[in-house]
């Protein structure tokens, strides 16, 4: 395909995506999101300065960053986003698919004049900073290996009617459930292995693995025990891999008085010095889906990723905005750019037309990674280098039909062809 019809392709699927939004979202709104998500992806930053200027209108470029910063006011573009992706994800979820819940941050370490802005736990460096929490929940379906975005927010311990961490991440899970059901296995790290989380998600019946802390006691023979003089007596027989073994042990958990049956899973492998403690719901006899529920643990590393590509690859973390409201828009934004590029994976012939132009070494198929975004990132970047602009909305209209008609002289095929508003003309201007 000749690169002025994969720049088509492209565009055609980001105003496809976001006019599902037409029945909430006003028409400059639209159009704002539009230009942000396409400034976003071939930027690779939320710095409005940056987008402002790859924006390339007719207009002085401080004019677009005024109106850029106006609209990023529009704080509700985040909860927009998070029911977009909840929309094109939810057919995605089945039985085998892993619902990662995880906390992150967004850390600016000397924004002190930032609104809002609390002291967080930076994740990459382990020390504390000023930033905002975040929450995220993602799938990842291991028949295709294919990892996608469910929901995002963010929360700042400063922010008014703020109740506690807890009920921020039961905000996250509520919404995804709500729309997917009970399906899916929920697997989480040390960090919720808190009595709240698991009477929450044993009240709503829904099956999880959390990795367990040392500190934990359990009910074993009517007796409290602590869970890692349980792990030590478990027999780890049976083999996960070439280098890997675990075993299980019926278990009781003591959860607002009560007691509920589980299953605690020792696994051990050649790489860790010390075993990995598992704990999950209901009593497990069954080895192959023991199997699947620690291997949808590691699987929850994907969360990670997700959260370096927001960081690394759309650059939040960069950003000059100090407006609360503003950081949620941009956080909506990545998450609505991100998207895009999902359903650019979804199509095999455009998939691979872009990935030739990210002009990566190792091209072949087995050399590329599991992570395929960072790779699309830069296919479109380059597909969309030297354009003379995005989009043709903001000209005045005796401009765009300007545009059209020397198009048409040029080429008499293309005044067959029906544009709109929407229509991306920088390929015949």
């Amino acid at each position: 395909m000749i690169i002025s019809e994969n720049r088509q392709k492209v565009k055609k699927i980001a105003i496809c995506l976001i006019s599902r939004l037409d029945r909430v979202i006003s028409r400059p709104l639209k159009k704002f999101i539009l230009e942000m998500c396409f400034g976003m992806i071939t930027t690779g930053s939320c710095n409005v300065n940056l987008i402002g200027s790859k924006l390339k209108e007719s207009s002085l470029v401080k004019h677009t960053i005024k109106r850029l910063q106006r609209m990023l006011l529009h704080s509700q573009v985040l909860d927009l986003a998070n029911n977009l992706s909840l929309e094109t994800s939810s057919s995605k979820i089945c039985a085998e698919t892993i619902l990662a819940l995880d906390d992150g941050d967004i850390v600016h370490q000397y924004g002190k004049e930032f609104e809002k802005i609390a002291t967080v736990k930076d994740g990459s460096r382990g020390d504390l900073n000023p930033g905002y929490w975040l929450n995220q929940v993602s799938g990842y379906n291991p028949s295709l290996h294919e990892t996608f975005p469910l929901q995002v927010s963010i929360y700042s311990t400063k922010e008014k009617g703020f109740k506690s961490a807890n009920s921020e991440g039961f905000k996250t899970v509520d919404k995804v459930i709500s729309k997917i059901g009970r399906v899916g296995l929920w697997v989480m790290d040390r960090g919720y292995d808190a009595g709240e989380y698991f009477h929450y998600f044993l009240k709503n019946r829904l099956d999880f693995m959390v990795r367990m802390n040392k500190s934990r006691n359990l009910i074993y023979r009517d007796k409290s025990v602590n869970i890692e003089i349980l792990a030590k007596s478990i027999n780890r027989r049976i083999r996960f891999n070439q280098v890997a073994k675990f075993g299980s042990m019926k278990v009781k958990l003591l959860v607002k008085k009560k007691e509920y049956e589980m299953t605690l899973v020792c696994y051990k492998d050649k790489r860790n010095k010390e075993p990995i403690m598992f704990l999950t719901n209901g009593w497990i006899k069954n080895t192959k889906e023991l199997k699947r529920r620690i291997r949808g643990y590691f699987h929850r590393w994907g969360v990670e990723v997700c959260y370096r590509f927001e960081k690394q690859g759309f650059g939040i973390e960069k950003s000059k905005t100090r407006n609360y409201d503003r950081i949620k828009t941009l956080l909506g934004l990545t998450l609505i750019s991100w998207l895009i590029m999902i359903k650019v994976n979804e199509q095999p012939r455009l998939k691979e037309s872009v990935l030739k132009h990210a002009k990566m070494e190792k091209d072949k198929k087995k050399n590329r990674p599991k992570f395929i975004y960072y790779r699309l990132q830069r296919g479109i970047q380059n597909l969309f280098e030297g354009i003379k602009r995005f989009f043709s909305f903001r000209l005045e209209k005796k401009q765009r039909q300007e545009i059209i008609n020397s198009a048409v002289s040029e080429m008499p095929l293309f005044g067959k062809l029906k544009i709109d508003d929407f229509q991306l003309l920088e390929d015949v201007a």
